[in-house]
Protein backbone atom coordinates (compact mmCIF):
# COMPACT_ATOMS: atom_id res chain seq x y z
CA UNK A 1 0.00 0.00 0.00
CA UNK A 2 1.29 3.43 -1.14
CA UNK A 3 2.00 5.89 1.68
CA UNK A 4 -0.37 9.08 2.02
CA UNK A 5 0.58 11.98 3.75
CA UNK A 6 -1.94 14.78 4.63
CA UNK A 7 -0.92 18.04 6.16
CA UNK A 8 -3.24 20.52 7.29
CA UNK A 9 -1.12 23.68 6.57
CA UNK A 10 -0.55 25.94 4.17
CA UNK A 11 2.46 24.58 1.53
CA UNK A 12 4.62 27.32 2.06
CA UNK A 13 5.27 27.33 5.65
CA UNK A 14 6.97 24.00 4.38
CA UNK A 15 9.96 22.89 2.93
CA UNK A 16 8.19 20.72 -0.21
CA UNK A 17 9.81 17.38 -1.13
CA UNK A 18 11.00 16.73 -4.36
CA UNK A 19 8.44 15.03 -6.61
CA UNK A 20 6.10 15.96 -9.55
CA UNK A 21 3.58 18.66 -8.49
CA UNK A 22 -0.17 18.31 -10.06
CA UNK A 23 -2.38 21.09 -8.76
CA UNK A 24 -5.85 22.93 -10.17
CA UNK A 25 -4.94 25.83 -7.59
CA UNK A 26 -7.80 28.86 -6.62
CA UNK A 27 -8.91 30.34 -9.41
CA UNK A 28 -9.23 33.25 -7.85
CA UNK A 29 -12.54 33.94 -9.16
CA UNK A 30 -14.59 34.11 -6.38
CA UNK A 31 -15.39 30.75 -5.46
CA UNK A 32 -16.48 30.03 -2.18
CA UNK A 33 -14.05 28.18 0.04
CA UNK A 34 -14.20 28.31 3.86
CA UNK A 35 -10.84 29.35 4.61
CA UNK A 36 -9.92 30.86 1.98
CA UNK A 37 -9.95 34.36 -0.01
CA UNK A 38 -10.54 33.54 -3.82
CA UNK A 39 -10.34 37.17 -4.85
CA UNK A 40 -6.54 37.88 -4.28
CA UNK A 41 -5.37 41.41 -6.11
CA UNK A 42 -2.87 39.91 -9.40
CA UNK A 43 0.17 40.76 -7.78
CA UNK A 44 -1.01 38.65 -4.76
CA UNK A 45 -2.79 35.85 -7.15
CA UNK A 46 0.89 35.70 -8.91
CA UNK A 47 2.59 35.48 -5.93
CA UNK A 48 1.19 33.10 -4.77
CA UNK A 49 1.44 30.76 -7.71
CA UNK A 50 4.80 31.33 -7.70
CA UNK A 51 5.54 29.31 -4.90
CA UNK A 52 3.78 26.30 -6.54
CA UNK A 53 7.26 23.98 -6.87
CA UNK A 54 8.24 22.99 -10.44
CA UNK A 55 8.28 20.07 -11.77
CA UNK A 56 4.37 20.73 -11.93
CA UNK A 57 1.25 20.22 -14.00
CA UNK A 58 -1.66 22.84 -13.48
CA UNK A 59 -5.13 22.70 -14.13
CA UNK A 60 -6.50 26.67 -15.06
CA UNK A 61 -8.16 28.80 -17.08
CA UNK A 62 -6.96 29.49 -21.02
CA UNK A 63 -6.92 33.09 -19.92
CA UNK A 64 -4.66 32.72 -16.89
CA UNK A 65 -2.89 29.84 -18.10
CA UNK A 66 -1.83 32.74 -20.79
CA UNK A 67 -1.39 35.54 -18.98
CA UNK A 68 -0.67 34.71 -15.60
CA UNK A 69 1.16 31.78 -15.43
CA UNK A 70 3.85 32.26 -17.37
CA UNK A 71 4.56 35.45 -14.71
CA UNK A 72 4.30 33.29 -11.80
CA UNK A 73 6.76 30.77 -12.68
CA UNK A 74 8.93 32.62 -15.27
CA UNK A 75 9.68 29.89 -17.18
CA UNK A 76 8.56 27.98 -20.55
CA UNK A 77 6.08 26.17 -20.42
CA UNK A 78 6.48 22.48 -22.25
CA UNK A 79 3.20 21.03 -23.34
CA UNK A 80 -0.79 22.00 -22.81
CA UNK A 81 -3.92 19.90 -23.49
CA UNK A 82 -7.42 21.22 -23.79
CA UNK A 83 -9.42 19.63 -20.95
CA UNK A 84 -13.58 20.58 -22.57
CA UNK A 85 -16.74 19.71 -21.19
CA UNK A 86 -20.36 20.60 -20.75
CA UNK A 87 -21.57 22.36 -18.55
CA UNK A 88 -24.53 24.84 -17.84
CA UNK A 89 -21.85 27.88 -17.32
CA UNK A 90 -20.24 29.93 -20.10
CA UNK A 91 -16.80 28.23 -19.96
CA UNK A 92 -16.51 24.95 -20.99
CA UNK A 93 -12.93 24.26 -21.35
CA UNK A 94 -9.87 24.59 -19.16
CA UNK A 95 -6.09 24.01 -19.99
CA UNK A 96 -3.70 21.68 -18.46
CA UNK A 97 -0.07 22.78 -18.64
CA UNK A 98 3.22 20.95 -17.68
CA UNK A 99 6.02 23.04 -16.33
CA UNK A 100 9.34 21.42 -15.78
CA UNK A 101 8.30 18.05 -17.20
CA UNK A 102 6.55 16.66 -19.70
CA UNK A 103 3.96 14.04 -20.63
CA UNK A 104 4.36 10.96 -22.68
CA UNK A 105 0.96 10.76 -24.31
CA UNK A 106 2.15 6.52 -25.65
CA UNK A 107 1.69 5.94 -22.31
CA UNK A 108 -2.25 5.67 -22.13
CA UNK A 109 -4.14 4.71 -25.44
CA UNK A 110 -7.67 5.68 -26.57
CA UNK A 111 -9.71 3.99 -29.13
CA UNK A 112 -8.85 4.37 -32.56
CA UNK A 113 -11.49 6.89 -34.45
CA UNK A 114 -11.09 5.21 -37.79
CA UNK A 115 -11.73 1.74 -38.02
CA UNK A 116 -12.09 1.02 -41.72
CA UNK A 117 -8.59 3.10 -42.58
CA UNK A 118 -6.73 0.49 -43.62
CA UNK A 119 -3.52 1.25 -40.99
CA UNK A 120 -5.95 1.38 -38.48
CA UNK A 121 -6.97 -1.99 -39.31
CA UNK A 122 -3.31 -3.24 -39.71
CA UNK A 123 -2.25 -1.86 -36.01
CA UNK A 124 -5.39 -3.84 -34.43
CA UNK A 125 -4.13 -6.92 -36.14
CA UNK A 126 -0.35 -6.48 -34.51
CA UNK A 127 -1.85 -6.00 -31.42
CA UNK A 128 -2.11 -2.61 -30.81
CA UNK A 129 -5.44 -1.92 -29.07
CA UNK A 130 -5.75 1.89 -29.68
CA UNK A 131 -3.88 5.45 -30.61
CA UNK A 132 -1.90 7.19 -28.01
CA UNK A 133 -3.58 10.27 -26.48
CA UNK A 134 -4.34 13.56 -28.18
CA UNK A 135 -3.73 16.78 -26.85
CA UNK A 136 -7.72 17.20 -26.63
CA UNK A 137 -9.35 15.15 -23.45
CA UNK A 138 -13.12 15.30 -23.59
CA UNK A 139 -13.85 14.04 -19.59
CA UNK A 140 -17.31 15.32 -17.64
CA UNK A 141 -17.13 17.22 -15.22
CA UNK A 142 -17.39 16.26 -11.19
CA UNK A 143 -21.54 16.83 -10.50
CA UNK A 144 -23.78 16.76 -7.78
CA UNK A 145 -25.10 13.06 -9.24
CA UNK A 146 -21.24 11.77 -9.97
CA UNK A 147 -20.77 8.74 -7.88
CA UNK A 148 -17.39 10.61 -6.62
CA UNK A 149 -18.60 13.92 -5.49
CA UNK A 150 -17.49 15.53 -2.33
CA UNK A 151 -18.91 18.32 -0.46
CA UNK A 152 -15.98 20.70 -1.87
CA UNK A 153 -17.30 22.73 -4.20
CA UNK A 154 -14.48 22.77 -6.90
CA UNK A 155 -13.71 19.21 -7.50
CA UNK A 156 -11.54 17.23 -10.71
CA UNK A 157 -12.38 14.09 -11.77
CA UNK A 158 -10.25 11.49 -11.14
CA UNK A 159 -9.63 10.50 -14.56
CA UNK A 160 -8.34 13.62 -15.60
CA UNK A 161 -6.14 12.93 -12.50
CA UNK A 162 -5.49 9.57 -13.43
CA UNK A 163 -4.48 10.41 -17.08
CA UNK A 164 -1.64 12.93 -15.74
CA UNK A 165 0.00 10.91 -13.38
CA UNK A 166 0.20 7.83 -16.22
CA UNK A 167 1.19 10.23 -18.62
CA UNK A 168 3.75 12.28 -16.85
CA UNK A 169 4.85 10.60 -13.19
CA UNK A 170 8.58 8.82 -13.04
CA UNK A 171 8.11 5.72 -11.32
CA UNK A 172 8.44 5.52 -7.53
CA UNK A 173 7.76 9.27 -7.87
CA UNK A 174 6.40 11.27 -4.85
CA UNK A 175 2.81 12.64 -6.02
CA UNK A 176 2.57 16.09 -4.27
CA UNK A 177 -0.89 18.25 -4.43
CA UNK A 178 -0.25 21.71 -2.53
CA UNK A 179 -3.80 22.71 -2.79
CA UNK A 180 -5.48 19.45 -1.34
CA UNK A 181 -8.91 20.56 -1.60
CA UNK A 182 -11.05 16.95 -2.16
CA UNK A 183 -8.22 14.98 -2.22
CA UNK A 184 -8.32 13.78 -5.60
CA UNK A 185 -5.02 13.58 -6.25
CA UNK A 186 -4.25 11.69 -3.50
CA UNK A 187 -6.49 9.39 -4.07
CA UNK A 188 -5.83 8.77 -7.55
CA UNK A 189 -1.90 8.30 -6.74
CA UNK A 190 -2.97 5.74 -3.68
CA UNK A 191 -4.83 3.90 -6.14
CA UNK A 192 -1.92 3.52 -8.84
CA UNK A 193 0.54 2.65 -6.35
CA UNK A 194 2.45 6.64 -5.87
CA UNK A 195 3.27 7.79 -2.52
CA UNK A 196 2.05 11.02 -1.90
CA UNK A 197 1.91 14.06 0.20
CA UNK A 198 -1.26 16.46 0.37
CA UNK A 199 -1.15 20.18 1.66
CA UNK A 200 -4.65 21.62 2.80
CA UNK A 201 -5.34 24.67 4.99
CA UNK A 202 -9.26 23.69 5.72
CA UNK A 203 -9.50 21.23 8.42
CA UNK A 204 -13.06 20.23 6.80
CA UNK A 205 -11.45 19.35 3.68
CA UNK A 206 -8.81 17.70 5.21
CA UNK A 207 -11.82 15.31 6.84
CA UNK A 208 -13.16 14.99 3.05
CA UNK A 209 -9.73 13.69 2.18
CA UNK A 210 -9.66 11.55 4.86
CA UNK A 211 -13.34 9.77 4.16
CA UNK A 212 -12.05 9.06 0.26
CA UNK A 213 -8.74 7.68 0.88
CA UNK A 214 -7.87 4.57 2.95
CA UNK A 215 -4.71 4.10 5.11
CA UNK A 216 -3.23 7.99 5.55
CA UNK A 217 -1.67 9.43 7.82
CA UNK A 218 -3.12 13.31 8.79
CA UNK A 219 -0.70 15.71 10.42
CA UNK A 220 -2.49 18.77 12.13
Amino acid sequence: MSNVIIINNDFRNHIIPAGLVIKDPPYNQGYAYNNYNDKLSEEDYIDLLSKIPRPCVIIHYPEETINILPKAFNTKCEQVVSWVYNSNTGKQSRLISWWGCKPDFKKVRQPYKNLNDKRIQQRISEGKTGAKLYDWWEIDQVKNVSKEKTGHPCQIPEVLIERIILTTAEPNQLVIDVFGGSGTTAKVAQRLGFDSITYEIDAHYCNIINQRISYCHTIC
